[in-house]
């Protein structure tokens, strides 16, 4: 930590600062790493877990911690010699803590064990942070609720840890970034976290007797786009489902840092049944892994290709995309299954389930005034009020009737899917060749617009067959993926 002009703050990462010339400078006498008995030097593995715990004790995101230590001294307690790393400002171990003798001494810190107990150094690094966080609203400006568990909240406590002096302003010009603007890198290449990046803010040097200290004058900020949860610090029961926000998928493996058993697609609901471990294999890897369990998986995930939610893992899925898509339609509240904790993929689709669905997804009302010109429904029948909205909207119904509890066609589903979603396919310009869809088909210019938009990937639709519970959910998700990117 620096000292600037502060009471405690952090030194710049030890990864700029020249080992020799920084114990040169030290006022402290260097003592062999044995002078505490019961202290070894830690592996990587073994100083990630460290600070995993420190940062759970303190309720502050694993990322935010990791990337500290990692930005303040590579994550390292002792140099290449086995002797404890301090600076030429004082700064102390892994966490760089820099603080007088006195200080110490009305903090009751044991300066030993500072020095060569690494867990004892992240724990009293991990303390003076959260004493940073409870000066938001006061000495720093406040992030919408300060919630902790939002990356982003901590943006201000980072800066103070540092010092809140002018090195650490980013609306003023500098030869590197500022501390926590490196740590926020660090998170996002480290523990791999899209990190959102922090809006422009008021700084003001209104203390003449200390013209390099920044003041805000704006107490809080509402930033709502700032929401990146930490994924560090899930349990056994957690539900989770997975996003890679990299790549379409997210790795499945045979153990921590193991082989690749499964890309599962986004969405693939899992139940956390161990964890969190740290990865040994990689030290610039911070994220952690959870043991999963879910539709036939039982492996491990990295926490940045997961997110929790109260997904429902429904028993009798397998199809890695049917479940992936099923998952999403229910996270939209747009399916929920049946009360056995089925889903039934193989099960033909009722007209009337299919036109609930589209109108659940569409956030559709009956429109004022509207008279139903259906004459084969009645108010109380099942499916009434979404059957008479698909009518209202045009995706359903024909000559007086909607046919509620006939099945749907595979070839019904395409017209009533480009009828729902014709603002977000592209428009044919080519004419696929079916195998069992002639031009001259009744609704072959339906089937073709979702051949050509990727929502039906076959050279035989079989138009006439009635569609599945499982079908529909992928046309369906699909679609939805063409509307989101839209």
């Amino acid at each position: 930590m620096k000292r600037a002009f502060i009471q405690i703050g952090a030194a710049f990462s030890l990864l700029l600062v020249p080992q020799a010339a920084a114990h040169a400078e030290s006022s402290d006498p260097v003592k062999p790493a044995t002078a505490l008995d019961a202290v070894k030097e830690l592996t990587t593995a073994e100083i990630k877990q460290r600070l995993h715990e420190a940062a759970d004790r303190y309720g502050i995101p694993g990322e935010i911690l990791k990337a500290m230590a990692y930005v303040e001294t590579g994550m390292k307690q002792f140099d290449e010699n086995g002797n404890p790393i301090v600076t030429s400002d004082g700064g102390i171990g892994i966490m760089q803590v820099t603080l007088t003798d006195e200080e110490m001494r009305a903090r009751n810190i044991d300066k030993e064990k500072l020095l060569y107990d690494t867990a004892y150094n992240i724990d009293i690094g991990a303390q003076i942070l959260k004493e940073k966080w409870n000066w938001a609203g006061t000495r720093i400006p406040k992030i919408n609720d300060q919630n902790p568990d939002i990356i982003e909240n901590w943006y201000f406590a980072v800066m103070a840890y540092n010092g809140l002096s002018k090195r650490n302003d980013p609306n003023l010009p500098h030869d590197q970034k500022t501390y926590q603007d490196r740590v926020f890198d660090v998170i996002r290449d480290h523990s791999l976290v899209d990190v959102k990046r922090i809006p422009r803010f008021q700084a003001e040097y209104s203390d003449e007797n200390q013209p390099d200290i920044m003041y805000f004058p704006v107490k809080q900020y509402n930033w709502p786009q700032l929401d990146t949860k930490t994924t560090q610090h899930y349990h056994a029961g957690d539900k989770l489902y997975t996003w890679n926000s990299q790549a379409s998928y997210s790795n499945i493996r045979n153990g921590v840092d193991g082989t690749i058993i499964l890309k599962a697609p986004h969405y693939t609901p899992l139940e956390i049944v161990g964890g969190p471990y740290e990865s040994a294999a990689n030290p610039a890897n911070h994220y952690v892994f959870y043991r999963v369990k879910g539709n036939g998986i039982d492996g491990y995930v990295a926490s940045s290709n997961v997110v929790k939610a109260d997904v429902k893992i429904f028993s009798d899925l397998s199809d890695h995309e049917v479940v992936s898509a099923v998952t999403y339609l229910y996270l939209k509240n747009v399916i929920t299954g049946y009360e056995d904790g089925t889903f039934r993929p193989n099960d033909r689709l009722l007209r009337r389930h299919a036109a609930k669905m589209l109108v659940n997804e569409l956030g559709l009302e009956l429109p004022k005034g509207y008279v139903p010109k259906a004459k084969d429904m009645k108010p109380s029948d099942p499916g009434y009020k979404e059957m008479v909205i698909a009518e209202a909207y045009g995706f359903m119904g024909q000559d007086g009737r909607l046919r509620p509890n006939e099945y749907l066609t595979r070839a019904q589903m395409a017209s009533i899917l480009v009828r729902a979603y014709r603002a977000y396919y592209d428009a044919p310009k080519t004419q696929k060749a079916f195998k069992d869809v002639p031009l001259h088909f009744w609704n072959y210019n339906d089937i073709n617009t979702l051949a050509y938009n990727g929502i039906t990937v076959v050279d035989t639709f079989r138009p006439n067959e009635n569609v599945t519970r499982g079908q529909f959910a992928l046309f369906l998700k699909r679609t939805l993926d063409k509307k989101e990117e839209q």
